[in-house]
């Protein structure tokens, strides 16, 4: 059941979880970690997995009979049964993990909850510049209690986008880069700092308008999606799959929808 009292209530509790983890993480900045390569390009460390189990036992002791998906414990995404069966808590501890293990300061936390396969609670924590991004299905999204609203901008030509690089071995490199090269030759400028969480907020927030990737999970962008669509944007799957399944994600402001979905599609073979 997803009245407007339960949202608010696992808002809240999204929030104060995503603060505590925030602040484990400034606290263990100058730890020295476990690290482990999953693969090229993708790494996390016994902190990932410390934050992770926090939050999944925090989490538990408030929703007993809610599922719970993190990025470090389970591989693929919720079947559709269990999505639409039952309200899941998907979470990823550290998104940027490199970033953070390399102290360049752009990571954050990420957790939403979703509810017949849609987000309806979402929380982003910055632990670096102490920002909090929360929204809840129906009540607006906010950025430390401010409301956000998505940019105003007019025309493609002055957007500002941003992006994630795939995997140095992604077998989709060349179609990526070829969308790349399209986006920088039509676009105000481009950029692209290792967190898509943080560059899902931004959208959220007016910082930036248009935004895609190829290759990311569902932990990637449950939050975000839901962010971007209460602060007035729009995220969809470029390959026609449900989000949570996606290999291939476009979002933008209402008015840039068209032109950005014409540019992107141009820039595939």
């Amino acid at each position: 059941m997803t009245t407007t009292a339960f949202l608010t209530d696992a808002r809240a509790l999204a929030l104060e979880l995503g603060l505590l983890a925030a602040k484990q993480l400034r606290q263990a900045g100058a730890q020295t970690l476990q690290v482990e390569e999953k693969a090229q390009g993708d790494w996390c460390s016994t902190l990932d997995r410390e934050i992770e189990q926090m939050l999944r036992e925090r989490i538990a002791q408030r929703y007993p009979q809610h599922q719970f998906w993190g990025e470090e414990s389970h591989k693929g995404t919720p079947s559709v049964a269990q999505l639409q069966e039952q309200l899941v808590w998907v979470v990823d501890p550290i998104d940027g993990s490199m970033n953070f293990l390399r102290g360049y300061p752009q990571y954050a936390v990420s957790i939403a909850l979703l509810a017949s396969g849609q987000p309806v609670v979402a929380c982003i924590v910055d632990p670096v510049r102490e920002e909090a991004y929360t929204a809840a299905r129906g009540q607006g999204a906010t950025c430390n209690g401010r409301p956000m609203a998505v940019a105003a901008t007019a025309q493609l030509s002055q957007a500002v986008a941003a992006t994630v690089f795939p995997k140095p071995r992604a077998p989709f490199m060349d179609d990526y880069l070829r969308e790349l090269s399209a986006v920088m030759k039509n676009v105000s400028g481009v950029r692209r700092a290792g967190s898509m969480a943080l560059e899902l907020a931004y959208l959220a927030a007016g910082r930036i308008d248009v935004f895609w990737e190829r290759g990311m999970g569902a932990w990637d962008a449950a939050a975000g999606l839901l962010l971007i669509e209460e602060a007035g944007g729009q995220l969809w799957a470029l390959d026609g799959q449900p989000w949570y399944a996606s290999s291939a994600l476009a979002a933008s402001t209402p008015g840039l929808r068209a032109e950005w979905e014409g540019l992107l599609g141009a820039g595939r073979p």
